[in-house]
C-alpha cells in the first residue's frame, strides 16, 4: 500500500510529481457533492478522471488545466459505459488508487405510492449501480500493486435504519450495506476493499425540501465542502464504513442496529413523525 500510504502522509505535496501523485475516479462527479470533491482532490495533487452521464469538461470542474484530470461520460445504469470507463481510467491513470460512486437517488413518498418504475430506478441506481462499478474496476485492482478503495454514497446513517416514506430507497441502501460488507469478507487478503460512506444530511439542491424538518430535529446540515473532505478521509484512512451526521444520528444508528424499539424511544419515533409532516405531497 506504498501509494495510498503517500496518500495518507498528505497528498498536497505530490502537485507535479506526475506519475507518483495519488489517482482517483469519481463517479457522479455532477451531483451535489462530486464538484466539491473534484475540486479538493484536485487541489491536494490527486490526477482524476471524472464521470457523468452528462457532457461536461474537467477543468472546469478541478480548476486545473494541467491536463491531470480527464472527463468521460459513463452511466452506472450501463455496465457498457462503466466498463468503458475503467479502460480509460487505467489508461489515464496508469495506477487507481480510489474509485467513489457519487451517485444515487433518494424518492421519498408513502409506501403505496412507490410505482414499479420508482422500484426499477431505485434497484438500477442505487443497488446495481454499485454492483456494476465494482464489477468494472475490480479485475484491473486486484492486477495492480499497492491496493485501491471503491467508496460507495449510501443514505445518512448506516444503511440499516429505515425511515418512513423512505421504504423502497431504505431497501436499496440496506442492499449496498450489505453487499459492501460481504465483498469486504471476500476480497479479505487482499489489497483492495469497498467502502460505505453515509453522508450527513448537507446543504444541497436535492435536500432543500427537507430543510426545516432537520432543523426541527436539531440537526444541522452540512455544506458539501464538508462532506468532500470526509469523503477523502475516508480514502485516505481506509474505512469500511463512515457515517457521517454527528453524535445524534451515529448514536441511533448504532441502537437501531441492536434494538430498534429502543432506537425509536430515544428519537426515531420523532424523526418518524417530522418525516410524516414533511414527506412530499
Amino acid at each position: 500500500m506504498a501509494r495510498m500510504n503517500k496518500t495518507t502522509r498528505g497528498v498536497a505535496n505530490a502537485i507535479g510529481q506526475g506519475a507518483d501523485a495519488p489517482t482517483a475516479v469519481l463517479i457522479g462527479v455532477t451531483g451535489g457533492f462530486g464538484h466539491p470533491l473534484a475540486k479538493l482532490l484536485a487541489d491536494e495533487g490527486f490526477r482524476l478522471v471524472l464521470a457523468a452521464r452528462s457532457e461536461n469538461d474537467a477543468a472546469l470542474l478541478t480548476g486545473r488545466t494541467d491536463g491531470s484530470s480527464i472527463y468521460v461520460r459513463a452511466d452506472v445504469s450501463d455496465p457498457a459505459s462503466l466498463e468503458r470507463l475503467a479502460a480509460a481510467s487505467f489508461e489515464h491513470l496508469g495506477q487507481i488508487d480510489a474509485v467513489v460512486n457519487l451517485v444515487g437517488i433518494s424518492p421519498r413518498k408513502p409506501m403505496q405510492e412507490y410505482t414499479a418504475a420508482d422500484i426499477d430506478s431505485l434497484l438500477s441506481i442505487n443497488v446495481k449501480g454499485p454492483i456494476s462499478v465494482t464489477q468494472a474496476f475490480l479485475p484491473g485492482l486486484l492486477k495492480q500493486r499497492g491496493g485501491a478503495i471503491l467508496v460507495h454514497l449510501g443514505g445518512a446513517m448506516d444503511g440499516r435504519v429505515g425511515i418512513p416514506f423512505m421504504s423502497a430507497y431504505a431497501a436499496t441502501r440496506s442492499a449496498l450495506a450489505g453487499y459492501v460488507q460481504a465483498s469486504n469478507r471476500e476480497l479479505a487478503g487482499t489489497d483492495v476493499m469497498l467502502s460505505f460512506f453515509g453522508p450527513a444530511p448537507a446543504n444541497t439542491e436535492s435536500e432543500s425540501a427537507f430543510f426545516d424538518m432537520w432543523r426541527k430535529m436539531g440537526v444541522t446540515l452540512a455544506e458539501p465542502e464538508e462532506v468532500a473532505r470526509e469523503i477523502l478521509d475516508t480514502i485516505r484512512k481506509r474505512r469500511r464504513v463512515h457515517v457521517m451526521g454527528g453524535g445524534m444520528l451515529r448514536m441511533m444508528a448504532a441502537v437501531n442496529g441492536v434494538s430498534p424499539a429502543a432506537a425509536d424511544a430515544i428519537g426515531l419515533r420523532r424523526f418518524s413523525k417530522l418525516v410524516k409532516q414533511h414527506h412530499p405531497r
